[in-house]
């Protein structure tokens, strides 16, 4: 009795020395798996990279692509003219300017809303306004929203400034007065301090806010004459008490 029990402990140590090994020699394999797959050569979202030119990881769209199931036409998703007018001598900008951005012509960009308007679009580009673009614009599009008063920097004013890009390539155009195109452009593409809105804001919301963005600046030099009756009357008080 006493050898078959030496004998069983004998053989439980065995297999206790077995098991233990194979645990171990897995934990081995899978430590080093788990070693190798989280160093993996990969780039978190805005990284700096010392691969790419730019320094940057994420790279940017390629010229041309647009979202699946968005593009309608080519005026729809660029704001543009198919044919682009020449650049006239007044265009002219220096070397180191162009270099730094494209010279842009004013022709380039249509005049006119790609859909027909509504007053539901009217007012789908006002709720996206006041999500996506009060903060910096203001309600009001003077330029002096709430981030602004607190440090960032400042937009142009809507009603009263230029367009900054436009002025790079020679041309003085007040922002009431550019294409509605280039409005669309813009909150596409972004410029300057403004980041671009095409990931954030779909195609035709864009739209939207560029036809509701032309409404508040129409709202803000609109001919007294031009103003219903009652509006009119309302206007005239207001005046009439304004020292």
């Amino acid at each position: 009795m006493r050898y078959e029990r030496l004998h069983t402990e004998v053989g439980w140590q065995r297999c206790s020395a077995g098991a233990l090994g194979a645990v171990l020699a897995g934990a081995v394999l899978l430590a080093g798996c788990e070693q190798k797959m989280a160093q993996q050569p990969s780039y978190r979202p805005l990284e700096a990279s010392r691969f790419f030119a730019d320094g940057r990881a994420s790279r940017p769209l390629v010229s041309g692509t647009v979202p699946r199931g968005a593009l309608e036409d080519d005026s729809m998703s660029t704001g543009r003219r198919s044919v682009i007018a020449p650049r006239t001598a007044a265009a002219a900008v220096s070397t180191t300017a162009a270099s730094v951005q494209p010279p842009l012509n004013p022709d380039e960009f249509v005049t006119n809303l790609p859909f027909k308007l509504t007053a539901e679009i009217l007012e789908r580009g006002q709720e996206r306004y006041t999500i996506y673009c009060a903060v910096c614009h203001g309600p009001s599009g003077t330029g002096n929203g709430p981030i602004v008063r607190r440090g960032y920097t400042q937009p142009p004013s809507y009603i009263t400034d230029n367009s900054r890009q436009l002025a790079r390539s020679g041309y003085q155009v007040p922002l009431r007065d550019v294409p509605i195109g280039y409005i669309f452009d813009v909150a596409t593409r972004g410029y300057g301090a403004m980041a671009d809105y095409s990931t954030q804001v779909e195609l035709r919301d864009r739209w939207a806010i560029a036809a509701y963005i032309r409404t508040l600046q129409y709202s803000q030099q609109v001919p007294l004459d031009d103003l219903p009756a009652e509006v009119r009357e309302e206007a005239f008080r207001i005046l009439e008490a304004t020292p």
